[in-house]
């Protein structure tokens, strides 16, 4: 017997309007229609290339009893197709029912991570992707935007030190809020940070003369404070991205210091250490900040490898291929 408390929930999913994509677990803010998913699912040509077939997408910010009562609403649907694909560091252990990715569950067809894994059923797609690239973009698109986050040259309105937009929530615990404030008061030493979120919050910037649009507030900004919730193997969120995409010069944390170096610069990166000693990293910083040649000439480095474009072509070919493979 399905508890009617989950049924509830599982039948108020978000729902594209033509009723083939639902979408379980998901984040707030946008309608089925508008899920980068649902995007790629059109402009990819899979909607139409299936017609019979109905999606569900499955996340982590919920009950995973919903996967529970969507295969037993859809016992016998052999053109539903399940996926899995989340957004967070699946290995905290908030997260502990996910922790495989749900490649355990052998009702999900398609799990999409940021781990490493070997299995056919698992593709490596992290949410940065969904950030940086509209899911309609086509090879010359993602070449383009490559080129355009890589080849970057200082302007006159960067005339702002450093920025740190960083919420308090505690629900992943306080470590990375402690660290992020450690980060600012020793940056502080060099100049005031800028913190326009809910964290050390001392400007309404943002919101008042910005409307929350955060990509164009970094833009006044020579540094941006972005390190990830958590260091862990291929966890890479679109922190380090949005840094780079506003032109700021990222100081982070996470994977290990080693994001993505099949697709990042990390010459243009300042690596933060959370247990060690910053001093060389404080030191240099301030360099950057007291000399405008020494600045310009770090910041107009390539932000990405030189075939970081090709990379992003084979994950939305790679996402198409897996995708249709779900009805052979």
């Amino acid at each position: 017997m399905v508890n009617p408390r989950y049924i509830k929930k599982w039948r108020n999913a978000l729902t594209t309007k033509d009723g083939k994509v639902r979408y379980y677990n998901f984040w707030d803010g946008e309608t089925a229609d508008e899920i980068w998913f649902t995007g790629f699912l059109k402009s990819r040509g899979i909607l139409n290339r299936h017609p019979k077939a109905r999606y569900a997408f499955f996340s982590t910010l919920g009950d995973i009893r919903l996967l529970d009562v969507d295969l037993k609403m859809h016992l016998f649907a052999r053109h539903r197709k399940r996926i899995f694909f989340t957004g967070e560091n699946v290995h905290h252990p908030i997260f502990n029912d996910y922790g495989h990715n749900l490649l355990d569950r052998a009702s999900i067809e398609l799990s999409l991570g940021f781990d490493f894994q070997d299995d056919p059923r698992y593709l490596r797609f992290p949410i940065w992707l969904l950030e940086m690239f509209p899911p309609q973009s086509t090879i010359d698109d993602l070449k383009r935007i490559c080129d355009s986050i890589s080849h970057q040259h200082l302007d006159a309105i960067r005339n702002r030190f450093c920025a740190l937009v960083s919420g308090t929530s505690t629900w992943l615990g306080t470590e990375s809020m402690e660290m992020r404030t450690r980060m600012v008061q020793q940056l502080n030493t060099i100049a005031p940070v800028d913190c326009a979120g809910k964290l050390l919050h001392n400007t309404d910037e943002l919101k008042s003369r910005f409307n929350d649009n955060k990509a164009e507030f970094l833009k006044q900004y020579r540094f941006y404070i972005c390190p990830e919730n958590a260091s862990v193997k291929g966890y890479v969120t679109e922190k380090v991205f949005h840094a780079i995409g506003s032109g700021c010069i990222p100081i982070y944390w996470g994977a290990n210091n080693n994001p993505e170096p099949d697709v990042l610069n990390h010459d243009v990166i300042l690596f933060w250490n959370p247990d060690g000693n910053n001093e060389a990293l404080l030191k240099q910083i301030s360099e950057l900040e007291d000399n405008p040649t020494l600045y310009r000439d770090f910041f107009e480095q390539p932000r990405l490898k030189e075939d970081a474009w090709q990379v992003v072509v084979n994950y939305f070919n790679s996402l198409e291929q897996h995708l249709n493979n779900l009805f052979k």
